[in-house]
């Protein structure tokens, strides 16, 4: 039950964060705004335009793949109902309906001669 959302948070800016005693109210109308495929949201603070940044929400009971780097984060893919994170068959199938999302298949690396 209830609903998720990603936020990069940007370390450099923490001081920022730590004396802003409007960063709880500014995080929640951020996530407010946000939607699971719409554009980022970004979180001032002090002199930074953004010290974090909403990159999505979802629901419980989906799972989206997000990659994270240089101070910017988007969701691959679509959303996939579950949330079994850790497990072996949950985690192909999330990177699976990525791939095709992008236009791509999956196939398992043959094993070499003589491994297990």
């Amino acid at each position: 039950m209830g609903h998720n959302a990603t936020v990069v948070v940007m370390l450099d800016s923490l001081h920022n964060i730590k004396e802003d005693t409007e960063f709880g109210r500014k995080l929640s109308d951020a996530i407010g705004k946000s939607t699971t495929f719409g554009k980022p949201v970004d979180i001032s603070s002090g002199p930074c335009t953004n010290v974090a940044t909403v990159i999505e929400q979802h629901h419980a009971d989906s799972t989206v793949l997000v990659a994270v780097g240089g101070n910017y984060g988007a969701v691959i893919g679509h959303q996939v109902y579950g949330w079994q994170i850790g497990n072996h068959e949950f985690n192909l199938k999330l990177l699976r309906e990525a791939a095709e999302s992008l236009g791509y298949r999956l196939s398992r690396i043959p094993k070499k001669k003589g491994t297990a």
